[in-house]
């Protein structure tokens, strides 16, 4: 997760001060708001002139996901506790969620201790970025803003390939937010994502959705079959 977040918290920084942010503030954001491709979004969508009520809203419906996987791990754990649950909150990711959901037995402190890790990444990450993308060549600098499309790309393209309904529910998200722009400009993404979001109710079915991970058996069974 290291070696992950580090590049994206450099390419979030070279979004974030090619929109006008300084160096303090794009730290700042980082550590205080913590929402990887909520907070990339952001910083374009705020180089773009839309309204805070616009990019709040917008970051509220990307990242909805985290109060559905934070209450998974909640109901998991036995011995956590409000202030726990709280400060464990602020550092889930898509990552740490997943790998806590594959351990049989955990704690709380297992979840932070896994949350914490790509926190103080992505945070490093933006401070790099501050620091080094004034003394990089332009060019290099400007190649850092084609992170958050390689970050959708790396997220989209796995669902995608295992079925064809989340590809179609995909489509017609980006077609509806392209037409959407048109009329209600800065908001066509938040009732582009909630209209595909609806869509995606009819027509993807949860085994779909719900695919559980490979265990180490399940592997090793696909290599004898393919030996054989």
């Amino acid at each position: 997760m290291v070696y992950g977040y580090i590049p994206m918290g450099i390419g979030y920084a070279a979004l974030a001060m090619k929109a006008g942010f300084n160096p303090f503030q794009t730290v700042s954001m980082s550590f205080l708001v913590f929402a990887g491709a909520g907070q990339i979004m952001a910083v374009s969508m705020f180089a773009q002139g839309a309204t805070l009520l616009n990019i709040v809203l917008t970051s509220f419906v990307v990242n909805f996901r985290y109060f559905i996987m934070n209450t998974v791990v909640y109901n998991k754990l036995t011995e956590n506790t409000p202030k726990l649950n709280v400060l464990s909150a602020h550092f889930v990711v898509d990552e740490s969620f997943a790998i806590f959901s594959l351990m049989e037995k955990s704690s709380i402190w297992v979840y932070l201790g896994v949350s914490v890790i790509p926190f103080c990444a992505w945070v490093l990450g933006a401070a790099i970025g501050v620091l080094v993308l004034n003394a990089l060549p332009i060019i290099v600098a400007n190649s850092f803003n084609i992170s958050l499309y390689a970050l959708f790309v790396a997220i989209l393209i796995p669902n995608i390939k295992r079925s064809k309904n989340i590809a179609i529910t995909v489509i017609i998200t980006g077609i509806l937010n392209y037409l959407l722009s048109f009329v209600i400009s800065h908001w066509s993404l938040i009732v582009a994502t909630l209209l595909g979001a609806f869509i995606g109710m009819y027509i993807v079915d949860d085994d779909e959705v719900n695919i559980k991970p490979k265990t180490d058996e399940d592997i090793q069974n696909e290599i004898e079959l393919e030996a054989q």
